[in-house]
């Protein structure tokens, strides 16, 4: 099977978050084989509440955190 790129940039509000990560995740479960690459930015919230969003059960597999530079 030919594995194919889908490229989404998904504006939703704050109170959404949770349940789409929590849908990407259930997706990834659902079909071994699919591979998400998943960036969150949240400008209004610190390091440690955007982590605490990305909590997904299964847990995710790799987390990396990029910092965004401040002047």
């Amino acid at each position: 099977m030919t594995a194919i790129k889908v490229f989404t940039v998904a504006y939703i509000p704050s109170a959404l978050d949770q349940a789409y990560l929590q849908h990407l995740r259930d997706f990834d479960t659902a079909h071994p084989g699919c591979h998400f690459e998943i960036m969150v930015d949240v400008p209004d919230m610190t390091l440690k509440e955007m982590v605490e969003r990305l909590r997904v059960n299964p847990k995710l597999t790799f987390q990396q955190i990029i910092e965004r530079k401040t002047e």
